[in-house]
């Protein structure tokens, strides 16, 4: 009789009024963070292009001898700017793309205020378009390294550079970072002081545990979630809480900075302060919510907390940036360099294969959250690493749509 009534409650809440009002805004909010879909799946079209003729040049012997010259001189000057040589691949992207985009930007709002006008709308909107292609790179691999290196620099507190360089030890997050949608302090405070904390539990701001990943639509539930916490909100409403004011100045302050560059930039021109600047926000919140959304799909409902199965781990990867594929090392030591990453899991592969960890081979997280989204779990499954060798393919997919049901109750 209890039972019944407890059912009873529970249907009358799910169609309670004021439930439905709130799915409803949910619905609506959602479909506003979505609208710009359409515009990066036109940039992510024209970028693949771009990347096949980049692969095939990688492939030349001229390619070759190039990249081993800056591979020389990157490391010549690592040795006397980084406190780690091994980084010397950061400098690639801090004095290569850390010049481009910043010179695109510059030469975009020349034009705008120069020609913007006079030129037309479908003018002024295709070279939007070209500077979003340019500045994300072939395949989004400018975005991805610069995402990548936001993330290594908030992992590196006391910086990368030695003292006599120091002025670079904010370059990724605070210089860089906003060409490509990210709010200054949103890595070292809410990725490193929170998700790294919790590990993706309850606490854990972008936590996925309460949302049923096996039902596409939830993502969307995920995705309000991730904008709460890549616009710094979140962040700042969990450190409040626990009465941490440092951590909420800090954050506060890269929020000042990024918002108000960004209305700096609408009020000189609304058209291009929101295409070069709220636009490529809009986009990197969809971007890395799917990617984190895949990263953290997965958890044991009778054992959240392990870490093997509620990170993924990617081996032969399509889109390997600085060994981010391996998810579980990154969790358990993320001071670890990356150059150390591949030893680590090959030393702890027992633990994986005893925790039939979540290991994929030959995809990458794009590839792995489309599936998701269409349901194709014959797909995760044929790319699902089984260590023991005793799961059959539909025994995989059994284990990888349970592992995406809600492991704590939503609240």
């Amino acid at each position: 009789m209890a039972e019944t009534s407890t059912n009873i409650l529970l249907q009358h809440e799910s169609i309670s009024p004021s439930n439905s009002v709130k799915k409803l805004g949910g619905l609506l909010v959602s479909i506003v963070l979505l609208a710009p879909l359409p515009w990066m799946a036109l940039v992510i079209a024209v970028g693949l292009i771009w990347d096949q003729a980049w692969l095939r040049f990688r492939k030349t012997a001229a390619a070759d001898q190039i990249g081993n010259v800056l591979a020389r001189l990157a490391t010549k000057v690592a040795r006397g700017m980084m406190k780690d040589e091994r980084d010397a691949p950061y400098l690639y992207s801090l004095f290569g793309i850390g010049v481009y985009t910043p010179a695109l930007f510059a030469g975009c709002f020349y034009w705008q205020l120069q020609y913007g006008d006079a030129a037309g709308w479908w003018t002024a909107v295709l070279v939007a378009f070209a500077y979003h292609v340019l500045m994300m790179g072939p395949y989004f691999r400018f975005f991805a390294y610069i995402s990548t290196l936001v993330h290594k620099e908030g992992h590196a507190p006391r910086g990368l550079f030695k003292d006599s360089f120091r002025i670079f030890n904010k370059a990724f997050g605070w210089f860089l970072g906003p060409f490509y949608g990210h709010v200054p302090e949103a890595y070292p405070l809410g990725h490193l002081r929170i998700h790294h904390k919790h590990d993706n539990g309850p606490e854990d701001v972008t936590s996925t545990l309460e949302i049923d990943r096996s039902q596409p639509s939830q993502w969307l539930v995920y995705l309000r979630q991730f904008t709460l916490y890549w616009t710094g909100i979140s962040i700042v409403s969990y450190f409040a809480r626990r009465r941490q004011w440092p951590q909420v100045r800090k954050m506060s302050a890269g929020m000042f900075f990024y918002y108000g560059a960004m209305a700096t930039f609408m009020l000189i021109d609304p058209w291009f302060g929101f295409a070069y600047f709220m636009l490529p926000h809009l986009c990197v919140i969809i971007y890395l919510a799917a990617i984190n959304y895949t990263w953290h799909t997965f958890s044991e409902p009778g054992d959240p907390e392990n870490e093997y199965v509620n990170s993924v781990t990617i081996l032969n990867g399509h889109y390997n940036v600085f060994n981010e594929d391996y998810h579980v090392t990154h969790h358990q030591r993320p001071q670890l360099h990356w150059t150390q990453v591949p030893q680590d899991f090959e030393k702890n592969l027992a633990h994986y294969r005893d925790n039939r960890a979540s290991l994929f081979t030959d995809t990458q997280e794009f590839e792995m959250f489309t599936w998701i989204m269409m349901k194709r779990f014959d797909l995760l499954a044929q790319h699902f690493v089984d260590l023991s060798g005793e799961l059959s393919e539909d025994e995989k997919i059994a284990l990888l749509v349970r592992r995406m049901k809600p492991a704590v109750q939503a609240s």
